[in-house]
């Protein structure tokens, strides 16, 4: 329940001024905290005392100097009041005036529902610029359990969320602690001691709890975890740029963030592509063996005495090769490198010991260098990863060797093949070939960076190999992974998250939580996505959309060769008025498309070039994960359903927007699932009326209506629905945002209970609205009646 104000005593604009004072102050405070970090703050104790000073000042200093103190306010029961913020402030006496979310004690701020206030009397938050207040909206939770007592089975959003839904997006995912939910914030508190899978749909916030719960670790687990000590790791650059700004705003600069093309990297870049089938097996686990097998047939036992050249001179010693061999099957157990300089090691001795020097420890002084390293490469090579795996893949007969004993199958081993390139920075390296790498780097070295917890984003696209890969980088098994399986996709889509903790394998308690609510994507959005959902992947619940954009989609039909000029057109109306445009089509459609946005003279970004703008971009379906936009334009839906994991794909690329969605497409070519034919049997129809569509260019319309309502083939006429239906009146409903008076029976209602009433009565117009032909309407709403009165 939202008011005005909690004083009757106080108007609104007194109430701003009384808190505007309280956060020059708050600033104030924090300007003096940070201004008191000089050199005789720490010059005296021990070094933990001044890493802990300092620790105490970085918490206190934000990410710019005209932060926001706070981002909301909760007023107890008991009578205290506490102001949340980013961080902790105090002033000179100590007195605490605004605590960090992070605490125990702030926990109620996001967690209070109706149903359990925890405590509060009301909470209210700020929206806030520069830490100048703009507004305040209070939530009062005993009035509001008395007017939803009846609806407490609905995800109610709080005004702030929605205020932040309604702002223009940017390059950067930024200011989201303010708007963490019940739910969410409910699964960014558990224990970090274990692996937790996060499933979320579009919009639900994902991503925000992972990071939330990063912040939320490192405040409450300071004395165990470090910055440093957390891992956070996106699936592409463009990603990691997106959200790179959020765990600074969150007080937690030095959290590391990688992309997995760069965590895996070893030295090499990503410069090519392969086919699905050839990733898909790069990818699967069995590779690990094959590695192993493969690196450990690298080393040769001597068939005859190995002789070693002196230091200095033509004389020559030689090992015997018994001695030799023992200890080659000895060192095959250590890890690759560990185990070839102890044979080095090995061969110093024995060659001193052949060559009888007394009273003298081995020293590879006596023996030419060169003549050491020949004998030493003869059987045991000096390899980098990224050298080993280019000669495994570059060699048939390497690869069958190595394949013996594993279960690939001939037709799976014969796909690893590629020839060599010139050297190792011309080889085409893949992005599956990195997590080949990192497990040869694996089996050579033995040792990996360890982080204390792990955060994966979009984890539903890991294959088995770079699950592998993560495992070993966590100290005990504590990771974060987040994803949507309906949007898994490529050569390794999973459909469920049970392969993941199979090969996460951590001893730590394991759970799959499960995010219901979307706070981004629009209902009207959704109702189109939704039947594409149910097909990409039957087995995942559509999240539960609470918020209406009022417009719904906006479908434009162009014969194909002024497509793209149209395109131009349709993104400089979205640009011209401050939003964030992501255009989002296959990479084969982009020339096109550049040379269209060339000729009106717009600038863009593109995803493959790892960063957004904060305007217009160019995206590809699998880079659009985890993106948003004010405005999203798909092209030519159709041939981004038939990409391997198409449905998947247009899903994705259909839930990035927050504010306005366009398909664009040639004539005659829209998918059935998105109501179209792919076929040019059908024209475009009036509203309410069953005639055709899809016929002719342009063609522009909206689709408030499901599409089987909407669509009959071309020989038929347009006919009623039936004789008993024919005299209803063809009234419209009442649109979203319509601004005539309510009833009287509304107006005889008190205040809470009106807007309980018209709240209600929307959320069924908007459905209805989407749902039923307007000369259907009435009657829909007089068999209501009848029902709920005969119930």
């Amino acid at each position: 329940m939202t008011i005005e104000s909690m004083d009757a005593k106080m108007s609104k604009s007194e109430e701003l001024a009384v808190e505007q004072a309280y956060f020059d102050t708050a600033a104030e405070a924090r300007q003096a905290t940070v201004s008191s970090r000089t050199a005789a703050n720490w010059s005296a104790g021990t070094a933990a005392e001044r890493r802990a000073f300092q620790r105490v000042f970085d918490a206190a200093e934000p990410s710019f100097p005209d932060a926001n103190v706070a981002f909301g306010r909760m007023d107890l029961e008991d009578g205290e009041v506490y102001y949340i913020g980013r961080q902790r402030v105090h002033d000179e006496e100590k007195q605490l005036l605004v605590l960090n979310w992070q605490a125990p004690a702030a926990a109620a701020y996001n967690q209070a529902t109706a149903r359990d206030p925890q405590g509060l009397l009301r909470k209210r938050a700020f929206t806030a610029e520069n830490n100048r207040i703009l507004d305040f909206q209070d939530t009062v939770f005993k009035e509001l359990a008395e007017a939803v007592a009846e609806l407490e089975q609905w995800e109610s959003p709080d005004d702030a969320l929605l205020d932040a839904m309604a702002l223009k997006r940017s390059g950067q995912m930024t200011d989201i602690v303010r708007t963490i939910q019940a739910a969410q914030d409910k699964v960014v508190r558990m224990d970090k001691d274990r692996l937790l899978i996060v499933q979320g749909g579009p919009g639900t916030g994902k991503t925000a709890v992972a990071l939330h719960r990063v912040s939320w670790i490192l405040f409450n687990y300071q004395e165990q975890v470090k910055p440093q000590d957390v891992l956070v790791v996106g699936p592409n650059p463009t990603f990691t740029r997106y959200i790179k700004r959020v765990l600074p705003d969150l007080g937690d600069n030095d959290v590391v963030q990688k992309a997995l093309p760069e965590l895996l990297a070893h030295g090499v870049k990503v410069s090519g592509t392969e086919p699905d089938e050839v990733a898909a097996v790069k990818g699967s686990a069995v590779m690990a063996d094959l590695i192993v097998v493969g690196l450990n047939d690298r080393i040769r036992e001597p068939k005859a005495p190995v002789r070693i050249q002196l230091r200095g001179s033509g004389r020559l010693v030689d090992i015997p090769v018994a001695a030799i061999a023992e200890l080659i099957r000895h060192f095959r157990s250590e890890p690759y490198l560990e185990g070839r300089m102890r044979l080095r090691a090995a061969l110093v001795e024995l060659a001193n010991a052949e060559l009888r020097v007394p009273g003298k420890s081995a020293s590879a002084d006596l023996l030419d260098p060169k003549s050491l390293e020949s004998v030493l490469s003869g059987m045991w090579p000096q390899l980098s990863p990224p050298q080993y795996i280019r000669e495994l893949l570059g060699s048939r007969d390497r690869i069958i060797r190595a394949a013996a004993g594993t279960d690939l199958r001939a037709s799976e081993v014969s796909l690893l093949h590629r020839p060599m390139a010139g050297s190792i920075s011309a080889e085409p390296w893949t992005l599956a070939d990195l997590a080949l790498i990192d497990e040869a780097a694996e089996a050579m070295h033995g040792e990996q960076e360890l982080f204390h917890h792990i955060v994966v984003d979009e984890a539903q696209d890991l294959s088995e190999m770079q699950l592998m890969a993560i495992r070993r980088r966590s100290r005990k098994g504590s990771m974060t992974i987040v994803g949507d399986i309906a949007q898994s996709t490529g050569p390794t889509a999973m459909d469920s998250w049970s392969r993941v903790k199979d090969f996460l394998r951590s001893s730590l308690p394991a759970d799959v939580v499960e995010l219901e609510h979307g706070y981004r994507v629009p209902r009207e959005v959704f109702a189109l996505a939704e039947p594409v959902l149910k097909v990409a992947a039957p087995s995942v619940a559509p999240p539960k959309v609470i918020r209406s954009a009022g417009d719904g989609p906006q479908f434009t039909a162009e014969d194909p060769e002024n497509l793209p000029a149209e395109l131009a057109k349709i993104v400089l109306h979205h640009s011209g008025r401050g939003r964030f445009v992501g255009v989002i089509a296959v990479e084969e459609k982009w020339d096109e498309i550049r040379a269209a946005f060339r000729h009106e003279d717009i600038q863009w970004s593109e995803s493959s070039s790892g960063g957004l703008s904060n305007a217009i971009n160019l995206v590809s379906p699998e880079a659009s994960k985890g993106l948003e936009f004010d405005a999203v334009i798909v092209v030519d839906p159709q041939s981004i359903l038939d990409r391997p994991h198409g449905e998947r794909l247009l899903y994705i690329a259909l839930t990035r927007t927050t504010t306005r969605l366009d398909i664009v497409y040639p004539t005659g070519t829209l998918p059935g699932l998105l109501g179209g034919t792919a076929s040019p049997d059908y024209v475009e129809g009036e509203p309410g009326q069953l005639t055709l569509m899809d016929v002719g260019a342009p063609v522009q319309h909206t689709l408030p209506l499901p599409a089987p309502l909407l669509r009959v083939p071309v020989a038929e006429p347009a006919q009623p629905l039936g004789p008993a239906l024919a005299p209803v009146s063809a009234a419209p409903m009442p649109q979203s945002g319509a601004t005539d008076a309510p009833t009287e029976a509304v107006e005889a209602l008190g205040p809470i209970e009106q807007r309980m009433v018209v709240a209600t009565a929307q959320i069924f117009a908007e459905e209805m609205t989407r749902s039923v032909q307007p000369n259907l309407r009435q009657a829909v709403l007089r068999e209501l009646g009848r029902i709920i009165s005969a119930g």
